[in-house]
This record gives C-alpha cells, structure tokens and sequence, in this order.
C-alpha cells in the first residue's frame, strides 16, 4: 500500500518485483460520510457503477464524489458521456442536503464543495507517497491529471502542493486504457546478488549483468525489434548494510572496473542523501541487493493510430456557461463552458472544459492553452 504507510494490508510481506504504483480510492463513486466525531469523509467506500451516485437515478440512495461535483457545477447533467448518461442534479441535492449538509450545519454548497476538497487530500496524499516522502519537492514538477475525474480536481490538487504547472493530454478518460494497449514493449529482469559493493567482484557484475542482457535481447528479437530498435538499460538496487529498504540507482552502460564501482558506491550515497535528507560517511557499507535490466524495445512508428487521436472541434453555438462554485472566498462565478479546441486561443480562468469522456475545471486567474500535441497547459499563479 503505497499510497500510505499506515495501510500495510494483511500477510506476509514479500519482496518481488512490481509496478512501483501509489493509487489511492477517490473516484466519482466514493461515498461521502460523517464519521462518529463529526467529521466528513469520502471513501473508501464506493458506490461503484451499480447503482452508483444518487444522480445516476439507478437505484443509490448515500450521496457521492460525483453528486458534489455535480452540485458545485462542475459536470453538465446532460454532457456526461456526450449525453448518453442523464444526471439528476435534484436529486443529487436532496440527498446532500438530508446526509450532509444539514446534519453538519452547513450550506448545500459549503458541504459539496468540502467534499469535493477531502477527495482532493486524499489523491494528494498518494502524490506525496511518490514525492515528499522519498525527498523530492512537488513543486519543482508537472502534475499530470487524467482519468474521468482527474482534471476536475488537478487545480485544487496543485494549488495545495504549490504545483504551478498542469498537463491534461488528449482523451484523459482514456488514457489508462491507451496505455494498456499501446506503451511501449519492456522486459525486466532482476537478479539477487546480496553482498558488500567494496568486497564484490566488477567482472562479477560485469558477467550477471551481460547475461540478463543477453536474454532481455533474445525476447526482444522473439518480439520483432531489431537491434536499432532495442534500448537495454541497467540499474542496482542498494542500501547500507542493515537497513531494510533498498533505494534504486541507475548504471551507465559498459563494463564496470574498480573506478566505476566507486562511482556506483556515491551515486548511491547522493541519492540516499536526496530521498532521506543524510547520508552516512565513507566508512558505512554499502550492500548491493539486486541488479536489474530492462529491454526496451521502440517502435518505428507511433504506436498509437492517428483515428484514435483526440477530437478538438470547438463547441458547436460557441461558448457557453454555467454557475459553477469555487470555494468560500470566491463563491459562484458565471462561468464559461467551452471544448478543448476552444483553448487554441488562450483563456484566463474560471473555465469548464467538457469532453465526451472527462471535465476539466480551470479555476479563476489560472491560464489556460493548448500546445502542439493538443494538451491542455494550465499555469497556476
């Protein structure tokens, strides 16, 4: 459970090698609660796609993620889909209003719109999984937001973590299956090789390292690349010896001699120094754990087919608009609902972007574009 340490599930603990993944239960479907101290939660508790949010009119009667949005005026009640799923906003209200709202004490919107920012904290503790607790500052990156829900809460997310910069590709709602069907082909390999990094042999390394290479060439030969199309890569996985966590260092190609293991020895050392914030003196062993190999093979052409490319036709009678609710502070704005082509031409927030397979909410003074590639660019101030 990477996406928090206080969740180690049930077991026994193995180490084997996996999708290095932090993924967290905030969907549209997540079940907004109070708690026995008065508190409001979302999750982990969904009501999934059957009978799903209260708005869906199929049966669900506990008020979800998806009914927030829907109250702050995020998501159009006859666009989801392209139109081919009918929200009912009132009844999305009456359930907010009997389970939350009103037993909290607060307005219909300040309840939503509290739901709607809970959802957001509990993505953003995934992404500090991945970034603050292996010591790399959210700020110096791009926050990439996909996925049908991932663009409505991406500004709230990055403004929390003091993130400036947003990229929503192309068809975010189905980027996860894009991914499935068209990344590009890897194998990994990995071997135990337990010992001291000054006590072990470079031609040792050398000969484990050229022989997982040699099998990850042969797969990907067996796969149709050929040579130029083939990027085999190494890596060590190390850590001082009794510690119980290996960190991860990349090693550059050709054959290692004494020199190159020293090198090794302080890439580890920096690295360790810039996850955990120390590092322990030249004195302090390191021990190598494992040694990886990962064979790439590239394509000679874009993997993906120009047909499944997104649409960025502007919104047929041009823009349009909708009271949407942006917090305390701001309240309800008019707010401007356009297509992602409409983005060809820079805009300044509040904005909705509505797509057939996501929404995109652009919160006030962030700007907003499209680049090359058609994604969307948001800049946060």
């Amino acid at each position: 459970m990477i996406g928090s340490r206080l969740l180690t599930g049930s077991g026994y603990m193995l180490k084997v090698p996996a999708i290095d993944l932090a993924e967290v239960g905030a969907g549209g479907g997540s079940i907004v609660w109070i708690d026995g101290g008065g508190s409001l939660q979302a999750g982990p508790q969904s009501a999934g796609a059957t009978p799903g949010p209260v708005c869906y009119d199929l049966g669900g009667t506990e008020p979800t993620i998806t009914d927030a949005n829907l109250i702050l005026g995020y998501i159009n009640p006859s666009h989801l889909v392209g139109g081919d799923v009918k929200l009912h906003a009132d009844k999305a209200h009456h359930v907010f209003e009997a389970h939350i709202a009103k037993p909290l004490g607060l307005s219909l919107a300040h309840a939503a719109y509290g739901a709607h920012q809970i959802a957001a904290s509990n993505m953003i503790r995934a992404i500090k999984a991945v970034s603050t607790e292996r010591g790399r500052d959210p700020r110096g990156y791009t926050l990439f937001a996909f996925g049908g829900n991932g663009p409505i809460f991406a500004a709230a997310m990055a403004e929390a973590l003091q993130m400036h910069h947003i990229v929503v590709p192309p068809s975010p709602g189905l980027f996860s299956s894009f991914g499935l069907l068209y990344a590009d082909v890897e194998h990994h390999y990995s071997r135990t090789l337990r010992r001291l990094l000054r006590r072990t042999d470079p031609q040792e390394l050398n000969n484990a390292w050229d022989h997982m290479a040699a099998e990850a060439v042969a797969q990907l030969q067996a796969d149709g690349f050929t040579a130029a199309q083939m990027r085999i890569r190494r890596a060590a996985n190390m850590h001082y010896q009794g510690q119980t966590f290996e960190l991860t260092v990349p090693v550059a190609d050709g054959p290692l001699d004494a020199e190159a293991m020293r090198a090794l020895e302080e890439a580890f050392g920096q690295e360790h120094e810039r996850t955990y914030g120390h590092r322990a003196g030249p004195e302090e062993p390191v021990e190598l754990v494992n040694i990886q190999v990962v064979g790439q093979g590239l394509p000679d052409r874009p993997r993906v087919p120009e047909g499944l490319r997104s649409s960025q036709t502007m919104m047929a009678g041009g823009p349009q608009s909708r009271q949407a609710y942006f917090g305390l502070d701001i309240g309800w704005l008019e707010t401007p609902v356009l297509s992602r082509g409409d983005l060809s031409t820079p805009r300044e927030g509040p904005c909705i972007i509505e797509e057939y397979d996501a929404t995109c909410v652009i919160p006030p003074k962030a700007h907003s574009r499209l680049d090359a590639y058609g994604n969307i660019l948001i800049d946060l101030l």
